[in-house]
Formats: C-alpha cells, sequence, structure tokens
C-alpha cells in the first residue's frame, strides 16, 4: 500500500512540476498567441493520462477496497484549465476505466460514473487559476464524498471501515497539492516580477534595450514565419543635449521620465515600447495598416510638441520629437531597423519636429 501511495504522490509532485515548466517556456513560444482553444483541452488530456497512470498503481485500503489518487487530476484540470480541462481529465479517465481497467461489471459503470460526477461537482465549487484553501478543501470533500459513495454501492455498509484510513490520504493529498502549488504559483509570480524588473528601464519604466531587441527579434520571426506584419516608429527628443547643458543632467532624468509617460500613453496596449539608449525609444506595434502607424506616431508628436515638461525646480520646458517609421513589408525585413532609424535622421536633418516614413 505505501508503496503504491507513495508512487501516486511521485507521479503527482512530477506532474505538477515539470508542467509548470512546460507552461512557462510555452507562454513565451510563437504558439501561445493561438493556444485560447486548444490548450485548455490538451492540458487536461495530459492530467487524464496522468490519471490512468495513477490507476495503474491503485493500493487495497480493505478487503474489498482498491483506491488511487485519480480524481485529484481531475480537480487540478478544474483550477489550471477551468471546465475544458476538468471535462477532458474525467472523460479520459472514465472511459478507461470502463473499457479498460479491471473486469467488466457493476464495477465498470461505477468507476466511469465515479470521474464524470467528481467532475461535475467539482465545478460548482471550483474556479479556474483561484487557489483558496477553502474552496480547494471543499473540492477535496467532494471528491471524497462521491468515491465513499460509490463504495457503498460495490460494497455496502462494509465502505464505513475505510473510512478513517481514507479521510487520511485524501486530507494528505489536499493538503500536498494545494502547498505545492501556490509554491508554484508565488514561484511564477516571483520570477515574473524579477524578469519584469530585469527588463525595464529604471527611468521611464519602459522596456530597456537588451529587452528590446530580444522582442524585436522575435516579432520579425513571427513575420517571417507566419506572415503577421508590423509596424516600427524610433523617435528622439530634439536638441536633448541643451536640456543636460543648459538644466543639468538631473533634469534630463526627469524630460526622459516624463516622456517615457507620455508613450505609455499613446501606444496601444498591444504595443511594445522601450528606452533604446540615451533619449532615442523604439515601439514594435502590432499592426501593418500605414494609415494606423502613422497616426500613432502623429498623436505621440503632438501630445510631445503641447507637453510642458516641468522639471523639480518648477521650470517648465517645450520639447519636440522627430519620428521614423517602418513597416515589415515595405522593403527587405532584415534591414527595416536600420531604413527606419535612416528615416528618423531624416526628420532630424530636414527640421524636426516631424515623421518620415522609411524607404522601401
Amino acid at each position: 500500500m505505501f508503496k503504491e501511495l507513495f508512487i501516486n504522490f511521485t507521479i503527482l509532485a512530477t506532474l505538477l512540476f515539470f508542467g509548470n515548466v512546460f507552461f512557462n517556456r510555452f507562454r513565451k513560444s510563437s504558439l501561445a498567441a493561438r493556444s485560447a482553444f486548444w490548450l485548455p483541452w490538451f492540458t487536461g488530456a495530459a492530467l487524464g493520462v496522468a490519471g490512468i497512470l495513477m490507476m495503474e498503481f491503485s493500493f487495497p485500503i480493505g478487503e474489498n477496497s482498491v483506491i488511487d489518487l485519480r480524481q485529484t487530476t481531475i480537480i487540478i484540470g478544474v483550477y489550471v484549465a477551468g471546465i475544458p480541462g476538468g471535462l477532458a481529465a474525467s472523460v479520459i479517465i472514465a472511459a478507461f476505466r470502463f473499457f479498460f481497467f479491471g473486469d467488466f461489471g457493476l464495477s465498470s459503470y461505477v468507476g466511469a460514473s465515479n470521474a464524470l460526477v467528481t467532475f461535475l461537482l467539482v465545478i460548482l465549487v471550483l474556479k479556474k487559476g483561484q487557489l483558496e484553501p477553502k474552496r480547494w478543501a471543499l473540492a477535496f470533500a467532494v471528491q471524497a464524498v462521491v468515491l465513499l459513495a460509490s463504495f457503498y454501492i460495490l460494497i455496502g455498509p462494509a465502505f464505513v471501515s475505510i473510512i478513517p484510513i481514507y479521510s487520511v490520504i485524501i486530507a494528505g493529498t489536499a493538503v500536498f497539492t494545494f502547498l505545492m502549488l501556490r509554491h508554484l504559483k508565488n514561484s511564477n509570480e516571483l520570477f515574473a516580477f524579477m524578469e519584469d524588473a530585469a527588463h525595464r528601464d529604471f527611468l521611464t519604466g519602459l522596456h530597456n534595450p537588451r529587452a528590446f531587441h530580444m522582442a524585436y527579434d522575435r516579432r520579425v520571426k513571427r513575420a517571417q514565419k507566419h506572415g503577421e506584419e508590423f509596424g516600427l516608429i524610433l523617435l528622439d527628443i530634439d536638441h536633448f543635449k541643451r536640456v543636460n547643458d543648459t538644466y543639468g543632467h538631473p533634469a534630463g532624468d526627469v524630460v526622459l521620465r516624463q516622456l517615457g509617460k507620455i508613450l505609455t500613453s499613446c501606444a496601444p496596449v498591444d504595443s511594445y515600447a522601450a528606452r533604446n539608449g540615451g533619449e532615442e525609444f523604439a515601439i514594435v506595434i502590432d499592426r501593418h495598416e500605414e494609415e494606423s502607424v502613422v497616426r500613432i506616431a502623429e498623436r505621440i508628436r503632438s501630445v510631445v510638441e503641447k507637453h510642458a515638461f516641468v522639471l523639480d525646480d518648477g521650470t517648465r520646458l517645450k520639447l519636440t520629437v522627430s519620428l521614423g517609421y517602418g513597416l515589415s513589408y515595405a522593403g527587405a525585413l532584415r534591414t527595416l531597423f536600420r531604413r527606419t532609424d535612416d528615416a528618423l535622421y531624416r526628420a532630424k536633418e530636414s527640421g524636426r519636429n516631424r515623421i518620415c516614413k522609411a524607404s522601401n
């Protein structure tokens, strides 16, 4: 019994740990953007297979009673992937129990029904992504009641004798999975915070050059591989050196900080804005229509022109920016950044406070 119980816990721990590693890596892949429909079903199917594996290591807890932790994968499926995940896991477990596991008879019907009923009741008390102690305990209480009801159907009043040991096992499983999932969740949040901090420019709050070039390279590959076109805007503060020379570098930092806020408010939610070094900024826009890119660039230029940059001593400065923009499908994609940078240079050379398009 203890050997099989240990194996069941090992399967759970392995599933949760490596599943977490997989999802963290998957979210950064190009497939993540198109996975909203199929990923929950895939997750549930994987959990269903894990449930089948646990069935192969069932263990006796009484004279006529054999159990495993397969229902736990259904609960995890609901928590991780919602109704599709829990449904896929329960259907796979039920089908395997009915057609392939053990002798065909009443136990097959009861075993298969156990998985489906567990799912139907768990979705009433547990929601996707909500790891609350009371709801988690209630979900396992539901699992326990359903399984004990199944034993009552199969062995009658004798099921009472297995309640104490089964209660200990189910309570231990609930605590183990809750603590592990909470640890993984906290670790993911901490890692995401540290990763975001490492990719941010401390002054403007925008992405830093290293993060931008990594994101830009990924965006170029998406355009090459999947034809997902995009726009690129590069901008530079006009006569920024005068600000530093006249008012000092702390004043320049104030200007950069305020410009970062302007870019954050003007750039679309799905864009990627970054400080690309010094007083130069870059924005990758997930839109390929030229009029949309130009409209965003003009909005930035206009807002900066009208904005009064207030220094720490109350001094108000009026500044402008020059911008260059390019489109991933207009000209060679591998030279897009250089051509857009050339367009920015032309905007500065031709009078500043204006927008120029990258050549094809």
